[in-house]
């Protein structure tokens, strides 16, 4: 005889959400990012992003006393801490791949060897691996991005909040604008993206060299989403876009006219890392536009902690695969 189970227990089984949109004032203020390698600990709060999927890769700029810290131990630890609390939310343990030297910054490359969080209790962390797993299996491999152990790590690189932006860009025969997280500021004014090979854009960007990156507020999460088809076009209709249109400051490319601030980049140099196009630019101008909460993506596990904590995150609609 089947008994239902009650809709509590229900929940309770439920796996952790993996991936959360969210509202905040940028930059965000809530997680530090400590790179740990040996005795010595460096804030690359500014320093940090994805340069690919498969494998998980991701990017510092070195510094000298880095480079030097990295010779030593070359598999650092990268903490992802809260700033209010200083406790440790998650962990990742990375491996050095290779240095680039390119547009008068030193880049380290890293894949992600191993990492946990400290979110939630063991038996729910190993319970939701257990059901990220199952669903795994239900997608073909050819079809799968990430492997699922690869898109828990990504779950604990985005403890820290990630930026969203729409990226506007035109070589003269092809224009687009699409939504992007894997992006991030390299010190001194170098910023870096990360754009899956497949995508219809990659030709375009190494063309063009250059792109605005538009922030996109928290209240147009689903539509942002929604341009997420682009990546698979060439070229857009810039007339049937969901909102107005203005020119950037220096590259006079069209941008949302929604947009809380808009970057725009010179791209300097880029190669391939994996799954995704790696580019490298010097940051052409930045101008804050309008006063408002940007869109942001995070973990579930995040969201579950800071709601048992009593400060859940301001969602925004929708949802994201990657």
């Amino acid at each position: 005889m089947h008994l239902p189970l009650p809709d509590f227990l229900k929940r309770r089984l439920r796996a952790t959400r993996q991936w959360l949109a969210i509202s905040l004032p940028t930059p965000q203020q809530l997680i530090d990012v400590i790179l740990v390698a040996g005795k010595e600990q460096f804030d690359v709060n500014d320093n940090n992003a994805v340069a690919a999927l498969r494998p998980l890769t991701l990017r510092l700029g070195l510094t000298r006393r880095l480079k030097a810290a990295l010779e030593r131990m070359p598999q650092p630890r990268l903490h992802l801490v809260d700033r209010q609390s200083r406790r440790i939310l998650g962990e990742l343990r990375l491996k050095h791949l290779k240095d680039w030297s390119t547009a008068g910054v030193e880049i380290a490359l890293f894949e992600v060897d191993r990492g946990t969080h400290y979110c939630a209790p063991k038996l729910r962390k190993v319970w939701d691996t257990v059901l990220y797993l199952r669903a795994a299996r239900r997608v073909p491999p050819e079809k799968q991005l990430m492997s699922p152990a690869a898109v828990e790590q990504l779950m604990v690189f985005s403890l820290c909040p990630r930026p969203v932006y729409l990226v506007s860009v035109d070589d003269g025969e092809r224009s687009n604008v699409f939504p992007m997280d894997l992006v991030g500021p390299l010190l001194p004014q170098r910023f870096t993206l990360a754009l899956r090979n497949t995508s219809q854009s990659v030709e375009t960007i190494k063309k063009a060299r250059k792109v605005a990156l538009a922030e996109v507020p928290g209240s147009a999460c689903q539509m942002a989403y929604r341009l997420g088809e682009h990546h698979k076009k060439q070229s857009i209709d810039w007339q049937q876009l969901p909102f107005g249109l203005k020119r950037s400051k220096v590259f006079g490319l069209p941008v949302p006219d929604i947009a809380l601030g808009v970057r725009e980049i010179e791209i300097l140099d880029f190669q391939t890392v994996g799954s995704h196009t790696f580019f490298v630019g010097r940051v052409a101008s930045h101008e804050k536009l309008i006063e408002g909460r940007q869109l942001f993506h995070t973990s579930g596990i995040h969201q579950q902690l800071r709601r048992r904590l009593g400060s859940p995150f301001e969602e925004a609609l929708g949802t994201q695969d990657r």
